[in-house]
């Protein structure tokens, strides 16, 4: 299968393998699938890291895809709409990315909250030099990751950059080497999932709907959610932890 999602406990793996010939309609709705499954059936995940099967998260669609996207878009939905899919899902995500990650392989990457690389890794949005634009989210993620004029430069040149320059322009947060990757993407994972599992969903569904949004009405979601966070559980068993001076004991209720 082109995605694969292991949700056994706190922390789930989500790993998807494009096919030789690129990414395929299969492949994004096997993204859906996957983050209707997180969102709807498994509360007790509390952070998900997206990685590859294969060699690295992928250098593009596959022609068919591109091909079929007009055919398809009124009957299927977007092709890219996996990627929106996993934008949504109301779990942080952590993509692990080594290898080639361009075009549609950027644009996976794009849809997660948290990206580390290894030292080998490059990233690429090179679809113009086709005389086409980006189809999977990334004329629209990618500047909200790196800002106007780095997307820009990205994606009106084609130009390939390293991790190095991934990590200076704020694509993504930590590189390591690709013998470290996994290890490095889980502890970040570990350290999400030892936290508070509602305070870190309204967490990052302040930052995502709010971001956007004039302040005024993203600080009365803050608020809101701050409210509605006051009525659980795990804030009660938060401020106990805390009188207490001992590690807090979270449910995600």
């Amino acid at each position: 299968m082109s995605v694969t999602l292991d949700a056994a406990g706190p922390i789930a793996a989500l790993a998807v393998d494009p096919p030789a010939d690129g990414y395929d309609r299969a492949l994004t709705e096997g993204l859906t699938a996957a983050a209707a499954e997180l969102t709807a059936r498994h509360p007790e995940v509390r952070v998900v890291v997206v990685g590859t099967a294969g060699a690295g998260f992928g250098r593009g669609w596959s022609p068919a895809a591109i091909e079929d996207d007009a055919m398809l878009r009124d009957i299927l939905g977007p092709i890219g709409a996996g990627f929106d899919a996993l934008a949504g899902v109301p779990q942080p995500t952590v993509a692990a990315i080594r290898g080639a990650a361009h075009s549609a392989g950027l644009e996976l990457a794009l849809a997660c909250d948290i990206r580390v690389a290894a030292d080998d890794a490059t990233f690429a949005m090179p679809e113009t030099g086709a005389g086409l634009v980006p189809r999977g989210g990334g004329t629209q993620r990618l500047p909200r990751a790196v800002g106007r004029a780095q997307a820009l430069r990205l994606l009106l040149t084609g130009e390939e950059i390293d991790a190095a320059e991934a990590l200076r322009i704020g694509l993504v947060s930590e590189v390591v080497a690709d013998g470290d990757l996994d290890a490095a993407a889980s502890a970040v994972a570990e350290a999400i999932a030892s936290r508070g599992p509602l305070a870190t969903r309204f967490a990052k569904e302040a930052i995502m709907r709010g971001v956007e949004a004039p302040l005024a009405e993203a600080l009365r979601l803050e608020l809101e959610l701050t409210v509605l966070l006051q009525t659980t559980a795990d804030r009660a068993e938060g401020v106990n932890a805390f009188v207490e001076r001992r590690d807090p004991e979270f449910t995600g209720e």
